[in-house]
């Protein structure tokens, strides 16, 4: 009988201690019904009764939003978490990096590459003459002539 009674009062205890942390530390905007120190109190003055009064009666939970309701309608895309996970997603992937302009992308022709041609002809034009001072063209098959 004495094991159950010691049992009974070390359960009541650490039910009450349970009680009162949760109180202390849980944020006001979370407590119902009573103000914070009313609480403690009540918990502390009958331990068990208390606890279960402030389980079903003053705690709060976290997973109800307790600020302004949604807007409705459109919103802009950063607003939306959901969106804004799957960008941080795909990123991670590795889906928006840029990928690399490779030099075989280029058009042989475009506009770029024109002025590109002549300054690379005025400089290659040493490098073209071999030892003996012919200054033959290298090959390159853009179809230039010296």
């Amino acid at each position: 009988m004495a094991r159950i009674l010691i049992a009974a009062i070390v359960l009541a205890a650490a039910v009450t201690l349970y009680g009162l942390f949760d109180c202390l530390l849980r944020d006001r905007g979370l407590i119902r019904v009573l103000p914070k120190p009313v609480w403690a109190i009540i918990i502390v003055l009958i331990p068990v009764i208390g606890f279960a009064l402030w389980f079903f009666f003053g705690r709060g939970t976290e997973d109800k939003p307790s600020a302004a309701p949604r807007q409705r309608g459109p919103s802009a895309p950063d607003d939306d978490d959901d969106y804004l996970r799957k960008v941080d997603r795909d990123v991670k992937l590795g889906k928006h990096a840029p990928e690399a302009q490779k030099p075989e992308d280029k058009t042989p022709g475009a506009a770029d590459d024109i002025g590109d041609d002549a300054s690379a002809d005025s400089d290659t034009h040493s490098a073209d003459t071999d030892e003996h001072g012919s200054g033959g063209s290298t090959g390159d098959g853009r179809g230039h002539s010296n």
